[in-house]
């Protein structure tokens, strides 16, 4: 069009200079007709074809989903040699006659019969007439592999033994009268155990077809030899790029566009891309797919989408996938919701059904964290796929050196898990002796290599490691427990918290040594701390019927200070003898978040029950649904006293008790300071053990000590305590960073500007300035933007801070997530034939994709008719060009100018 329009002006130009002398109209109009006919010529002459394409009837709507995962990068050597040919044949890389057919196609018949098998259940709950009609179709494909056996010579003593099994089983299951319901379900249970059997013949035929091959072409250049080594270097992808868009034949895509509204999508990731879409300006089909890179199948979440498409219009979903599925929610569920919706999956399988010899790490179950003093356990789950004797190795390595190995000898049973245990602080304790010496790690983070030996002929070696990362805690969380004497509920407390490994618990009972009846002071276990900065260390302090007269003024202080400054966290547990309200008009005072109005109550019938605030706040779930919840709470043993205090403005009840029909609050809690404050106003929640044992009570109370108690920070020093999360995100996820700063005498920093400073691989590659936590004194908070790949160090900045006193880094990785992509290798055939079958689709092998255009053909109600004109060859072109030109001619004629 640009050069038509430049050389129609150029001639119009030349031309009108010629015209001056003429008439005005003159030497607009001649020059006007000749540029028009010029530039009709040129834009004939470059060959223009106009498309046209006009919808007859209503389309059905055609989503077709490519999984473009890395494993559909996987080649398939291992696939069964029947299924090769009948591939190569599809893809016209085979057409010799000189290998019969005949046991590749009983194959294929038994795996459509298996096929239909998973349909059982559905097609039981319909009408009779879709299961007669389900069931005779199992019959026939039966009977075209009984066929199959029989031309192909199949010994007739195995032929009889299929017969009796499965061929007349079949036929007398699609003669059977299903009437009833239970008949239906009993048939369904009979067609499923033949499905399990088509499968087993299967498989024989197979095995029996791959001899055959072998014994007819033994040389590495028979032509059969070669087309077969093409198939095993062409991946997944590919043949699904050749079977969809490639070909002699018509195209497939382009045959579902003549009778569908089509459109073709990729699977990245978690996300859907659109690659093709027919348009009236652009059907043109492409002639190519993206090449898979994915690192994770994620088969729901755009199936999910497209059930969120126009609820009006009838359509189906076709998935090309191997159907590896491992990140996001469970496919089979997303495929309920489409059944619901009337949207019924086709799946098409890539990839060999027999799985390759490979040995891989699949999965790592260890602790996020444990104390670097203890060992810590867990479990590897391998897949082991390789032949029954074959010794290896499977190894935990920090670096070059290993901590934990153990010699296997292979089962060939898929999955297995191998359990281990293996001590962590000599590790932990190299990692400490390059620290400063001021600063204070209070876990260590740990990146460990898990891996299995290599193996001769393991087809993917790839899968062959995965790392497993860990805190090892340098400091425990620690507990100081405090109470006037032994009661049950201390008792249960400290038994519970001192077999927990993430705490450590320091217990004062007054009294407990004999011939003092007050709290021991000192440094020491069963002693309360004698020095204010002994107190610094704890994070959580339990505190009981203590009586007033046991504790000096500065004592209370510390208290106080502990909670305010520090950070700490602080529990008051009331009892019969209402110590607590003793504490009036001392330090201890301002941290009650209750007063003791009314008197206490004594009540058989009591009943706890959450607030409306508690009901969605994790510290008090103690069952995961909502509903049951609530039941929990109603059930449990009921305190036998509660103290009647009140909540004072600012604090949050979150458990009340029934008395009398009146409620009053049993859990109380608000922030003070820094830190955080709760009161339970009874001291029977050991009673919550009756017949469940730790089901309710310890949950409680280690839900209660994580929210209440501050989350360690990764690095502490004198002035400056900075953590910044996990210790790996994911790329695109944003980190949330701790800061908490106090001054020279220890008390929190408030009202300064604090900056974390973002490095990258050594890098400095950005500054966000923290907020201050109002409810948290010295507490800053920040959250990065969305983060690259790489390794991380964050560091502290601000006006309040010298520079020597801020030198404390924390770090952390960004990276993908190891979903073990290419941990599987076969085709899951188990779950393609689930979705298909709960939706009333179908499944589909890729040397089958042929017979999708059958199978959707009658839900479309329209088709597309399209055409092409093309403008040098055509008169509707042509002749205005002459007439153009005609007219000029006469017009000069008829001036003069002939």
């Amino acid at each position: 069009m640009p050069i038509a329009l430049l050389i129609a002006g150029a001639a119009w130009s030349l031309y009108r200079r010629e015209m001056q002398p003429q008439q005005w109209w003159l030497r607009w109009l001649l020059p006007l007709l000749r540029a028009l006919a010029v530039a009709m010529i040129v834009l004939m002459l470059c060959g223009p074809v106009l498309h046209h394409r006009k919808i007859v009837g209503q389309l059905s709507r055609l989503i077709l989903f490519v999984d473009g995962s890395k494993s559909m990068g996987l080649t398939d050597a291992s696939m069964s040699t029947g299924r090769k040919i009948l591939i190569l044949q599809r893809l016209g890389l085979w057409r010799s006659e000189a290998v019969k057919m005949d046991l590749p196609e009983a194959g294929e018949a038994l795996a459509e019969a298996q096929s239909l098998a998973t349909r059982a259940e559905a097609a039981s709950t319909a009408s009779t007439e879709a299961w007669r009609t389900l069931a005779r179709n199992f019959e026939a494909k039966i009977n075209t592999a009984r066929d199959a056996l029989t031309r192909a010579g199949f010994e007739p003593d195995r032929l009889d033994a299929f017969v009796r099994e499965v061929s007349v089983s079949a036929r007398e299951l699609a003669s059977r009268e299903v009437r009833q319901l239970d008949d239906r379900h009993r048939a369904a249970q009979d067609l499923a155990r033949l499905g399990e059997a088509a499968a087993r013949w299967q498989k024989e035929v197979n095995a029996r077809f791959d001899r055959l091959v072998q014994s007819m072409s033994p040389g590495e250049n028979s032509p059969l030899k070669t087309a077969l080594s093409k198939f095993d270097a062409l991946p997944r992808w590919q043949r699904l790029q050749a079977l969809l868009l490639e070909g002699e034949k018509e195209k497939l895509l382009g045959r579902l566009s003549e009778k569908f509204d089509v459109r073709l999508v990729e699977m990245d990731n978690a996300e859907s891309r659109n690659l093709w879409q027919p348009t009236s300006r652009d059907s043109t089909l492409p002639t190519m797919l993206p090449k898979p890179d994915g690192d994770i199948t994620n088969l729901s979440t755009a199936l999910k989408s497209a059930g969120a498409d126009d609820k009006q219009q009838r359509g189906a979903v076709v998935l090309f996938s191997d159907g590896q599925h491992n990140e996001g929610e469970s496919p089979i569920e997303v495929a309920k919701i489409l059944a619901g919706r009337g949207l019924p999956i086709y799946t098409v399988g890539f990839g060999s059904d027999i799985r390759p010899r490979d040995l891989a790490v699949v999965k790592i179950d260890a602790p996020e964290s444990v104390f670097f003093e203890d060992r810590i356990a867990g479990q590897i789950t391998l897949k082991d796929d390789l032949p029954a004797g074959i010794p290896f190795n499977v190894m935990i390595q920090d670096g070059d050196r290993i901590l934990w190995q153990q010699k296997l000898i292979s089962e060939g049973s898929n999955l297995r898990k191998v359990p281990f245990s293996f001590p962590l602080s000599e590790t932990v304790n190299e990692r400490l002796k390059n620290k400063p010496a001021d600063t204070l790690l209070t876990a260590v983070p740990l990146e460990l290599k898990v891996s299995v030996s290599n193996v001769e002929g393991d087809r993917q070696p790839d899968n062959n490691t995965m790392n497993m990362r860990v805190r090892a805690l340098t400091q425990k969380r620690r507990i100081l427990l405090l109470d006037g004497r032994p009661r049950w509920e201390t008792r249960y407390l400290r038994n519970m918290f001192e077999r927990d490994e993430q705490w450590q618990i320091n217990t004062v009972i007054a009294g407990a040594t004999a011939g003092d009846a007050g709290f021991p002071r000192g440094d020491g276990d069963g002693q309360f701390p004698n020095d204010p900065a002994l107190l610094q260390p704890y994070d959580l302090i339990v505190f009981g019927e203590v009586p007033r007269a046991l504790f000096k003024d500065d004592e209370l202080t510390w208290l106080r200070d502990f909670v305010a400054n520090r950070g700490g966290a602080i529990i008051f547990i009331d009892g019969p003898r209402q110590r607590l309200k003793e504490y009036a008009g001392t330090a201890l005072a301002p941290l009650f978040p209750v007063e003791w109005k009314a008197p206490a109550a004594r009540d058989q019938g009591m009943k706890l029950s959450l607030t409306e605030r508690a009901t969605t706040f994790a510290p008090f779930a103690l069952s995961p649904e909502r509903s049951q919840n609530a039941e929990v709470w109603a059930n449990l043993p009921p305190p036998h006293w509660i103290s009647g205090a009140a909540a004072l403005p600012g604090a949050e009840t979150f458990v009340e008790a029934t008395v009398s029909g009146r409620k009053l609050p049993a859990v109380v809690a608000r922030p003070f300071g820094a830190g955080k404050v709760l009161y339970q106003a009874f001291d029977d929640s050991w009673r919550w053990r009756y017949e469940v044992a730790d089901q309710y009570h310890v949950r409680y109370w280690n839900q209660i000590a994580d929210w209440l108690a501050e989350l360690p920070f990764a690095v502490r020093e004198k002035l400056i305590s900075l953590d910044a999360g996990a210790l790996v995100y994911r790329p695109g996820d944003s980190a949330d960073l701790r800061v908490r700063l106090r001054d020279g005498q220890g008390r929190p920093v408030t009202n300064a500007a604090v900056d974390a400073v973002l490095f990258r691989d050594g890098r400095r590659v950005a500054t966000i300035r923290l907020t201050p936590d109002e409810n948290a004194g010295g507490l800053f908070r920040g959250r990065t933007a969305a983060l690259e790949p790489g390794a991380y160090e964050v560091g502290v900045e601000s006006a309040a801070l010298a520079e020597r006193d801020a030198r404390a880094r924390t770090g952390f990785k960004v990276e993908p997530l190891e979903t073990g992509e290419l941990t599987q290798l076969s085709l899951n055939e188990e779950l393609l034939r689930q979705m298909s079958g709960l939706t009333g689709g179908e499944y589909l092998r890729e040397e089958n994709i042929d017979r999708l255009v059958d199978l959707l053909a009658p839900m479309s109600q329209g088709r597309v008719v399209e055409s092409d004109t093309v403008l040098w060859q055509s008169y509707w072109w042509f002749v205005p060009i002459v007439l153009l030109l005609t007219a000029e001619w006469i017009i000069r004629k008829r001036v003069g100018m002939l």
